[in-house]
């Protein structure tokens, strides 16, 4: 009967403690969904203060620069304040709280318009007002209301947080009371769990360790992996640098000692008075065209050269272009040409895609030394997502497929794999510079297309090249500059030139080559200099000015100039590549380039198609093939 009755009144402790843990469970959680609701509203506000505060920072980053790319966080900021508003509508439910938001609201609109209006006054050209409407500090006393509005309903949130855990703290203390004294009376009942969880626990905490020395030796293992990994790529990457370093050393100390050795042997005959030097200057001039070419293929590899991508119908460009390799390669070699019809059209250089196709039959011919048969293929191809997701690189889309395919000799994997590296080559020493093939991938990828090399050793190799299809009206004829035929453009000796440059000696061989082509020049080494000469001499024609200067460069230099002689001639001198001069005509409107390094023929025509208003022509570099 005790048993009976122990037995009963251990059964009604624990159906009490059972209760008690699951009101507790019930309010806990009731609790854990207000303080998420609080979270979620404290969230909110403080994403409305960052997004108004985006806002202001877009709107004053495009005042100080008047870069429109500014604007785009300051539009999204605005779109995003809407949204949030509607969430904090939805979100407050606490009538306290919910006072604040007609005012909150109020004041973000008043900063939205504060900003608008200072954008519509600097749009306008009435950069004064803008200045002026900044100054007034409305916009700065709007953000601290608001900052001070949202500050307090923070805080209101963070009190009503700290409430919701005294509440829960003191339900806990209440049902902790009673489940303690149910657990004492049920003790003895509980004794034999105890135990028995005792061992468990001991068994789970062995499991634990188990599990931790294991994790630990993973993270070990998994970090020596990475570090090898990296030592793999960084080495890697050094015997890259070292092989572009070291060919890029041993080409330019073979052009400088030309150049170097034929000038002393010309300075040499002049002080003699041996005029007969022809053949040294000849021998200096190759060797700087070389250099220059040298550095166009470096640009080419790292996508960095000047291109003018017209939009062209390519089964043309591909069949006259094949028609020079004909006639280039000579007898031994059979060139077919397999067209498809109704080829697309792409938007590409055509000088560079016509000196890409002859690279690539001239490496073919060198694969065919005893002759062969080389096949120019074109096709219009599609490439899927399956092509384009093993190759990071390539866009799936419409392309315009140009395969070239020889009999030679073909390649071994690993030439295959090291073919696009820059001063890799299988040729004899001083046979190739080993940018032939880098070049082409420069300039492929920097047209936005993808290029693919297929070899068998014995059995030849195909190269394939993808551009991509772009439509419209093809051009009538390639883009290149108008030259002319019976000597250079010359001054009438009455043009007046203002050449701008921090380099002397650029600007002493362009001073005496402008000289040269009979014009009158004055000379200025810095911007502000070039100023002060512009409005000493009026009857200045044209200005010529290199674009990198310290204080004032010549894209200000220009644009002050156009200001002051609206109709001034302008042309930009550079040796940057051209991410430095990107737009030119759109920056300084009629303006005309002129890439470093030049020659006397292209400044010549350079300034003459300035001067006579006629087509200017395209911004190749001297040194392109």
């Amino acid at each position: 009967m005790r048993s009976r009755i122990m037995l009963a009144t251990g059964f009604v402790l624990l159906t009490s403690l059972l209760a008690g843990a699951y009101v507790l469970a019930a309010a806990r959680e009731a609790e854990m969904e207000q303080q998420q609701h609080i979270q979620a509203v404290r969230a909110s506000l403080r994403s409305t203060m960052l997004t108004i505060q985006g806002a202001e920072t877009g709107q004053r980053g495009y005042l100080l620069t008047g870069d429109k790319a500014y604007l785009a966080p300051y539009a999204r900021s605005r779109a995003q304040l809407t949204a949030l508003m509607q969430t904090l509508d939805q979100q407050v439910e606490d009538p306290h709280r919910r006072r604040d938001l007609p005012e909150l609201r109020a004041l973000i609109a008043g900063k939205l318009a504060e900003l608008a209006q200072t954008l519509s006054y600097y749009d306008r050209g009435d950069h004064a007002a803008a200045v002026d409407l900044v100054r007034s500090n409305l916009g700065m006393q709007l953000m601290e209301r608001i900052r001070t509005l949202v500050g307090a309903m923070l805080v209101d949130c963070d009190r009503s947080i700290v409430a919701e855990q005294a509440r829960e703290r003191l339900l806990s203390r209440w049902v902790l009371t009673g489940a303690s004294a149910s657990a004492l009376a049920i003790l003895g009942l509980a004794m034999l769990t105890l135990r028995e969880m005792s061992r468990r626990h001991r068994m789970m905490m062995r499991v634990r360790d188990e599990l931790l020395a294991s994790s630990e030796a993973l993270r070990r293992s998994t970090e020596r992996q990475a570090m090898l990994e990296e030592a793999v790529r960084q080495s890697r990457k050094m015997e890259a640098l070292g092989a572009l370093t070291g060919g890029m050393a041993h080409d330019f100390n073979n052009m400088l000692a030309v150049v170097m050795g034929n000038l002393e042997l010309l300075k040499a005959r002049l002080a003699r008075g041996n005029h007969d030097v022809g053949r040294y200057v000849g021998y200096a001039l190759e060797a700087t065209r070389r250099a220059g070419e040298l550095t166009q293929r470096l640009l080419a590899f790292a996508r960095k050269q000047p291109l003018h991508a017209v939009l062209v119908a390519t089964s043309d460009v591909v069949a006259s272009t094949t028609e020079v390799i004909r006639r280039t390669l000579g007898g031994i070699y059979s060139v077919e040409l397999q067209q498809s019809p109704d080829l697309w059209k792409t938007r590409v250089d055509v000088n560079q895609l016509e000196s890409t196709l002859i690279n690539l039959a001239v490496n073919a011919r060198d694969a065919m030394p005893e002759g062969g048969r080389l096949t120019v293929q074109t096709a219009n191809v599609f490439l899927d997502e399956d092509f384009a997701s093993g190759r990071p690189d390539v866009a799936s889309g419409a392309y315009v497929m140009i395969a070239m395919t020889d009999t030679g000799h073909g390649m071994t994997a690993e030439v295959r794999r090291k073919a696009f590296e820059p001063f890799f080559t299988t040729k004899a020493a001083g046979k190739g510079t080993g940018l032939g093939l880098s070049q082409v991938y420069g300039f492929i990828k920097q047209s936005g297309g993808h290029v693919d090399i297929e070899s068998e050793v014995g059995r030849g190799t195909t190269i394939r090249l993808y551009l991509p299809r772009a439509d419209g009206e093809a051009a009538t004829g390639p883009a290149r500059a108008d030259r002319a035929t019976g000597g250079l453009p010359r001054g009438d000796g009455t043009t007046l030139i203002l050449l701008v440059d921090d380099d002397i000696g650029v600007r002493v061989f362009a001073a005496e080559a402008l000289t040269e082509l009979g014009y009158r020049v004055l000379t200025a080494s810095s911007g502000h200099d070039g100023l002060a000469v512009l409005d000493a001499h009026p009857q200045i024609n044209l200005l010529l000015t290199d674009v990198e200067m310290a204080q004032l460069t010549g894209w200000e230099l220009a644009d002050i100039a156009r200001q002051v002689r609206p109709g001034l001639k302008i042309l930009l001198m550079t040796g940057f590549t051209r991410d430095a001069t990107e737009g030119v005509g759109e920056r300084i409107p009629g303006a005309g380039l002129l890439r470093k390094p030049f020659t006397l023929e292209e400044l010549a025509h350079r300034v003459h198609a300035l001067l006579s208003g006629g087509p200017h022509p395209p911004p190749t570099h001297p040194f392109e093939a």
